[in-house]
């Protein structure tokens, strides 16, 4: 299953991402600035298709020290990107550390690449140079990372949050699991909620015969009837709209 796309400080990346730049910015001890992040098909030229899929973002450090810049790039490659500082000596682009998140499921194939040429004590270059970085966390991931700085839990709390990725992959797919499986279950679940009524409790589930996904198109045709919105199947911005205004929050 794809990671879960968000947009955090103006910057499309996934919510692994993400996580992985909080860790990195506690060790670095200053929050980032960001040049480009992910899914960002053919948007700037000179990074080579790295940025089309997810796990990449280029950090502004253009006004840092030097041992500032290395400190960003040790602080990134400690929690598993492969990160390199990007100089205008090495091509047409200002000072910049360019990070990949190692073993992001929607990496595109450009920056698979990169990681391969990290693990490989390489610069992640067309030229193929030897790694100008600090050493030593070449093995390392994010799920390394975490085992041993767990992230504390906090208290349990009601999930009201719907991701619009997961409800375009809910209307095609029949399969999920993990974060999207329970944003399709939220939906259902909200739609037969005594208080909303569009669906019944026995319609929760689809009957004998029919696939999830058609059956999620069904339960989101029932909502529209219900409160008048056009009847699409699709979860749009009236839908959205909607649940918004049952206290559920939209993410990318």
């Amino acid at each position: 299953m794809p990671e879960a796309r968000i947009v955090w400080r103006k910057t499309q990346l996934n919510q692994r991402t993400v996580a992985m730049l909080i860790a990195a910015e506690k060790i670095y001890k200053s929050q980032f600035g960001f040049l480009q992040g992910s899914y960002n098909k053919g948007g700037v030229e000179a990074s080579a298709g790295t940025h089309d899929g997810g796990g990449a973002v280029d950090i502004d450090v253009v006004k840092k020290s030097p041992a500032q810049r290395r400190a960003v790039v040790l602080a990134l490659r400690q929690v598993g990107f492969a990160a390199w500082l990007r100089t205008p000596a090495q091509g047409r682009w200002p000072y910049h550390v360019h990070a990949i998140a190692i073993g992001d499921k929607d990496l595109s194939r450009g920056a698979a690449t990169q990681v391969l040429e990290y693990k490989r004590k390489r610069n992640g270059l067309a030229n193929r140079g030897k790694d100008d970085g600090p050493p030593g966390y070449y093995a390392m991931t994010w799920e390394i990372y975490l085992k041993a700085h767990p992230v504390p839990v906090p208290p349990a709390v009601p999930d009201s949050s719907i991701s619009l990725a997961a409800m375009a992959y809910a209307r095609t797919h029949d399969v999920m699991t993990g974060a999207w499986g329970a944003d399709r279950a939220r939906v259902i679940a909200w739609a037969a909620h005594p208080k909303v009524g569009a669906i019944t409790k026995a319609e929760t589930l689809p009957r004998a015969g029919v696939s999830w996904h058609l059956h999620f198109q069904r339960v989101i045709r029932k909502v529209q009837m219900k409160f008048q919105l056009p009847v699409t199947g699709i979860f749009n911005d009236g839908m959205a709209t909607l649940m918004k205004r049952y206290g559920y929050t939209i993410t990318a």
